[in-house]
């Protein structure tokens, strides 16, 4: 008798259309194999109908852009292609954008990669730990800083915040497909692209565009940076960048949550 575990992974294979799977598992089940087909069709069908729901409830500007049969089709293939490891559906599909970036239907849609990319930094956002904003906090805890300390500062950014580009107007792409919104707006793809911060606020998902040297600036304090090192990332991408405006902006905005490590 087969383990537990191994009739799960029988039955997984199965629905995955394993024929040979099949037959076992219509052998194990004393049932004829036609029924048994007819029985897995159906588990099937209502697996994909959840795994398609499921991403259309976190890709929803990517479901409007591309019409559902095509959306549908291409999470079929997506989920065959990267099935779940977690039960939880909730936090699936995070390799979807790069699944998209090299799906041969979507090659007549160049920036809808960079459109999903944005919507799991929303949906990431929308899903993280809750932390305290307190911008004057964190203000008076640089202020307390000697001068020559502060090149040695880690600034740990709010658990929300998310940090995204495109070599399109991802952003006016997304707020032209939101449901209040007919989807008409004539968008130039060559207008240039943007860099996004995205982070949760009281009024629900914050989406802000900054220059390049800010989303470099938050780049390296997002991989830990100091201070000091993170001013160096900046320098080869804006040699203009203003620290003290960057600053008091994202601390103003709830984007830097708190003084880490001094």
């Amino acid at each position: 008798m087969p383990s537990l575990a191994d009739a799960q992974a029988g039955f997984a294979r199965a629905l995955a259309g394993d024929a040979s799977a099949l037959a076992d598992l219509a052998v194990a089940s004393g049932g004829d194999a036609a029924t048994v087909a007819e029985r897995i069709a159906i588990y099937r069908a209502n697996g994909r109908a959840n795994y398609r729901n499921a991403l259309a409830a976190t890709y929803p500007v990517v479901k409007r852009l591309t019409g559902a049969p095509f959306f549908d089709a291409a999470v079929d293939a997506f989920v065959e292609a990267h099935p779940p490891v977690a039960g939880d559906l909730n936090v699936y599909g995070e390799s979807f954008a790069g699944f998209l970036a090299a799906y041969p239907p979507a090659a007549t849609l160049p920036y809808l990669p960079d459109i999903a990319r944005l919507e799991w930094a929303i949906d990431e956002a929308s899903r993280a730990a809750e932390a305290p904003r307190m911008p004057d906090a964190v203000l008076a805890a640089l202020a307390q800083v000697p001068a020559n300390r502060l090149p040695a500062v880690r600034l740990r950014l709010d658990p929300s915040c998310r940090l995204t580009t495109s070599r399109f107007p991802a952003l006016r792409i997304w707020r032209a497909n939101q449901p209040d919104r007919d989807g008409r707006e004539a968008i130039d793809l060559d207008e240039g692209g943007v860099a996004l911060v995205v982070r949760r606020d009281a009024q629900g998902i914050a989406i802000e565009a900054t220059g390049a040297g800010d989303h470099a600036w938050l780049v390296a304090l997002s991989r830990g940076a100091t201070l000091g090192d993170a001013l160096d990332a900046v320098q080869a991408v804006d040699a203009a960048f203003d620290l003290g405006a960057a600053l008091r902006a994202h601390i103003a905005a709830g984007t830097i949550a708190a003084v880490v490590d001094r």
